[in-house]
């Protein structure tokens, strides 16, 4: 199958939209990547000028216009991609018989966009419940359910040096951008031996207990995988910008799995749907159950590694990118 990509997200680190394009890429299918950098004026110069960013729009749409004509695919497939004009979505479907995809990986904070957005597509695929009720709520019936994954290529155990324990090794790991809530949640248990890492934790209050616990800023795929195989246990806390219980799992979830690390996780609805709390990973829902939690597994390190490794086999057998692309396909051919 011919597939015209557009993904709205870039870093200079691998992430999801790279991993599912290699996975599409195995499958067999032809890719067309549709860059959307190529044809922004940068976000820092559209933000102060509304007549710019209306020629920058304009540009990029044309462009995807001339991109889709020129490869004539069976399938559109956006991560996101809702700067791209929805009735161009719907022109395009018409004028090459194609077949139009959607993820939408960014709930809550795009619901309302999605909500607009979502009956210009075939299938229109998000990766929590909360999403998919709200969306079939507001009367979109084309809205499914799929996950993050893992991508056992770069999400794996490693093997450590002397330096690599030496720069890396701690108790306990937590990797993630800084948010007020999370920074509440490690002061509180900022008596044990905690690595963090990730962007925004050199901005904390001066004074703060956390200070001396960072260790730097953001990590690539190829150093993070060296933190969780030289932890004992990585604390996971799935960050929401929601006004209301979001149930949604993040991708780290399913990497942390695949590198067989021990992983604690704020209790949600979706991951006990998917992971058995105490055999595949284990969920905390208060500070005081995640002390006793650290407490207990930082001395049952023999049944920590079980419940890792049986994590690691159901990441495996059920939850990588492969396994989403096969689901894509099988809810696309029905």
């Amino acid at each position: 199958m011919k597939i015209v990509y557009v993904r709205s997200y870039f870093s200079s680190f691998l992430t999801l939209y790279d991993y599912l394009e290699d996975a599409f890429r195995r499958a067999g299918h032809e890719f067309y990547p549709f860059d959307y950098r190529s044809f922004l004026i940068p976000a820092r110069i559209r933000q102060h000028s509304g007549f710019l960013n209306n020629i920058a729009i304009s540009k990029l749409n044309r462009e995807f216009v001339r991109l889709v004509d020129n490869v004539k695919p069976d399938l559109l497939f956006l991560m996101h991609g809702f700067t791209i004009q929805p009735s161009i979505i719907v022109e395009l479907k018409k004028k090459h018989h194609l077949i139009t995809v959607n993820w939408l990986c960014d709930y809550p904070k795009d619901y309302e966009l999605a909500c607009k957005y979502a009956s210009n597509f075939d299938y229109f695929f998000v990766s929590g419940t909360d999403a998919m009720k709200r969306l079939r709520l507001a009367g979109h019936k084309n809205v499914h359910p799929l996950l993050f994954a893992c991508e056992p290529l770069y999400h794996k155990p490693v093997e450590l040096t002397h330096e690599d324990k030496r720069r890396y090794s701690s108790d306990i790991c937590f990797i993630g951008s800084m948010y007020p809530g999370r920074l509440r949640m490690l002061e509180k248990v900022s008596d044990f031996d905690i690595a963090i890492w990730g962007p925004g934790w050199d901005k904390i209050p001066i004074g703060s207990a956390l200070t001396a616990l960072i260790r730097g800023g953001s990590l690539d795929v190829g150093e993070w995988v060296k933190v969780y195989s030289a932890t004992k246990i990585v604390l996971n806390n799935i960050s929401s910008f929601a006004s209301y219980v979001d149930n949604m799992m993040n991708t780290r979830l399913f990497e942390i799995l695949a590198c067989q690390a021990f992983q604690l996780v704020d209790t949600r609805d979706d991951v006990l749907m998917h992971f058995t709390s105490g055999s595949e990973l284990v969920c905390y829902s208060s500070i005081e159950e995640l002390r006793h939690l650290f407490n207990y597994y930082l001395s049952h390190r023999d049944e920590a590694k079980e419940i890792a490794m049986n994590g690691y086999n159901k990441a495996i057998k059920f939850h990588t990118y492969d396994h989403r692309v096969k689901e894509i396909m099988d809810v696309i051919k029905g």
